[in-house]
Protein backbone atom coordinates (compact mmCIF):
# COMPACT_ATOMS: atom_id res chain seq x y z
CA UNK A 1 0.00 0.00 0.00
CA UNK A 2 2.78 2.43 0.91
CA UNK A 3 4.69 1.55 -2.24
CA UNK A 4 1.59 2.24 -4.35
CA UNK A 5 1.11 5.67 -2.72
CA UNK A 6 4.80 6.58 -3.22
CA UNK A 7 4.63 5.38 -6.85
CA UNK A 8 1.46 7.43 -7.40
CA UNK A 9 3.05 10.61 -5.95
CA UNK A 10 6.17 10.02 -8.05
CA UNK A 11 4.03 9.59 -11.19
CA UNK A 12 2.18 12.85 -10.42
CA UNK A 13 5.45 14.74 -9.94
CA UNK A 14 6.85 13.44 -13.24
CA UNK A 15 3.61 14.25 -15.10
CA UNK A 16 3.43 17.74 -13.56
CA UNK A 17 7.04 18.46 -14.53
CA UNK A 18 6.49 17.39 -18.13
CA UNK A 19 3.50 19.77 -18.58
CA UNK A 20 5.16 22.78 -16.95
CA UNK A 21 6.00 25.75 -19.17
CA UNK A 22 9.58 26.35 -20.04
CA UNK A 23 11.02 29.84 -19.34
CA UNK A 24 11.57 30.46 -23.06
CA UNK A 25 7.84 29.85 -23.70
CA UNK A 26 6.71 32.55 -21.26
CA UNK A 27 5.52 35.89 -22.64
CA UNK A 28 5.42 39.19 -20.75
CA UNK A 29 2.24 41.26 -20.74
CA UNK A 30 2.63 44.90 -19.76
CA UNK A 31 -0.38 46.67 -18.32
CA UNK A 32 -0.49 50.45 -18.54
CA UNK A 33 -2.95 52.24 -16.28
CA UNK A 34 -5.08 54.66 -18.24
CA UNK A 35 -5.49 58.04 -16.58
CA UNK A 36 -8.99 59.35 -16.02
CA UNK A 37 -8.09 63.01 -16.66
CA UNK A 38 -5.93 64.23 -19.54
CA UNK A 39 -5.66 67.98 -19.10
CA UNK A 40 -6.60 71.00 -17.04
CA UNK A 41 -7.93 74.41 -18.06
CA UNK A 42 -8.15 77.79 -16.39
CA UNK A 43 -11.57 79.44 -16.00
CA UNK A 44 -10.86 83.17 -16.30
CA UNK A 45 -14.31 84.26 -15.11
CA UNK A 46 -14.25 82.42 -11.76
CA UNK A 47 -10.46 82.00 -11.34
CA UNK A 48 -10.84 78.22 -11.13
CA UNK A 49 -8.89 75.28 -12.48
CA UNK A 50 -10.99 72.60 -14.20
CA UNK A 51 -9.98 69.06 -15.20
CA UNK A 52 -11.07 67.41 -18.46
CA UNK A 53 -11.37 63.68 -19.11
CA UNK A 54 -10.35 61.93 -22.33
CA UNK A 55 -13.78 62.62 -23.87
CA UNK A 56 -13.59 66.37 -23.19
CA UNK A 57 -16.08 66.41 -20.32
CA UNK A 58 -15.28 69.04 -17.65
CA UNK A 59 -14.98 68.00 -14.01
CA UNK A 60 -15.23 71.02 -11.71
CA UNK A 61 -14.40 69.78 -8.22
CA UNK A 62 -11.68 67.16 -8.81
CA UNK A 63 -8.64 69.48 -8.67
CA UNK A 64 -7.11 69.11 -5.21
CA UNK A 65 -4.01 71.31 -5.45
CA UNK A 66 -1.80 73.28 -7.80
CA UNK A 67 1.04 75.80 -7.69
CA UNK A 68 0.85 79.28 -9.20
CA UNK A 69 4.17 80.40 -10.66
CA UNK A 70 4.80 83.97 -11.86
CA UNK A 71 7.62 86.49 -12.19
CA UNK A 72 7.76 90.10 -11.09
CA UNK A 73 10.81 92.34 -11.48
CA UNK A 74 13.03 89.37 -12.40
CA UNK A 75 11.99 87.57 -9.21
CA UNK A 76 10.10 84.27 -9.42
CA UNK A 77 7.22 83.60 -7.03
CA UNK A 78 5.35 80.37 -6.24
CA UNK A 79 2.10 80.05 -4.36
CA UNK A 80 0.78 76.59 -3.38
CA UNK A 81 -3.03 76.39 -3.55
CA UNK A 82 -5.20 73.68 -2.01
CA UNK A 83 -8.46 73.21 -3.92
CA UNK A 84 -9.37 74.45 -7.37
CA UNK A 85 -10.02 78.16 -6.74
CA UNK A 86 -7.45 80.95 -6.66
CA UNK A 87 -7.21 82.53 -3.19
CA UNK A 88 -8.76 86.00 -2.88
CA UNK A 89 -5.39 87.42 -1.85
CA UNK A 90 -3.75 86.25 -5.08
CA UNK A 91 -6.65 87.50 -7.23
CA UNK A 92 -6.46 90.94 -5.59
CA UNK A 93 -2.70 91.10 -6.11
CA UNK A 94 -2.87 90.10 -9.77
CA UNK A 95 -5.89 92.24 -10.72
CA UNK A 96 -5.90 95.27 -8.44
CA UNK A 97 -2.34 96.02 -7.32
CA UNK A 98 -0.62 95.48 -10.62
CA UNK A 99 -0.78 97.89 -13.54
CA UNK A 100 0.43 95.50 -16.20
CA UNK A 101 -0.79 92.10 -17.31
CA UNK A 102 0.88 89.15 -15.58
CA UNK A 103 1.77 85.88 -17.27
CA UNK A 104 1.34 82.93 -14.88
CA UNK A 105 1.99 79.23 -15.01
CA UNK A 106 0.04 76.55 -13.12
CA UNK A 107 2.27 73.63 -12.18
CA UNK A 108 1.99 70.46 -10.09
CA UNK A 109 -1.74 70.16 -10.78
CA UNK A 110 -3.22 67.20 -8.88
CA UNK A 111 -6.70 65.80 -9.57
CA UNK A 112 -8.51 63.08 -7.63
CA UNK A 113 -9.98 60.33 -9.81
CA UNK A 114 -13.15 58.30 -9.10
CA UNK A 115 -11.21 55.74 -7.03
CA UNK A 116 -9.69 58.41 -4.78
CA UNK A 117 -6.18 58.32 -6.28
CA UNK A 118 -4.32 61.51 -7.20
CA UNK A 119 -3.31 62.03 -10.83
CA UNK A 120 -0.80 64.64 -11.94
CA UNK A 121 -1.96 66.72 -14.90
CA UNK A 122 0.22 68.58 -17.42
CA UNK A 123 1.30 72.13 -16.56
CA UNK A 124 -0.70 75.11 -17.81
CA UNK A 125 1.53 77.95 -18.94
CA UNK A 126 1.16 81.27 -20.73
CA UNK A 127 -2.01 82.26 -18.89
CA UNK A 128 -2.34 86.04 -18.93
CA UNK A 129 -4.13 87.79 -16.05
CA UNK A 130 -5.13 91.35 -16.88
CA UNK A 131 -5.54 94.04 -14.21
CA UNK A 132 -8.94 95.58 -13.54
CA UNK A 133 -9.63 98.58 -15.74
CA UNK A 134 -10.41 100.76 -12.69
CA UNK A 135 -6.96 100.25 -11.17
CA UNK A 136 -5.11 101.29 -14.33
CA UNK A 137 -4.63 105.03 -14.67
CA UNK A 138 -4.47 106.14 -18.26
CA UNK A 139 -1.84 108.69 -19.16
CA UNK A 140 -2.83 111.48 -21.51
CA UNK A 141 -0.42 112.21 -24.32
Amino acid sequence: MKKEIVAFIFALAVANNSFAQKPEDLKVIKVIKELEFVKAAFDEADYKVIAFDKYGNPHLEVIKSFTIFYKENNTAFENKVMGNVFPEKVINFLTKKKKLATKICLTKILAENSQGHLEELPDLCDIVIFPDCKSVKHQKK
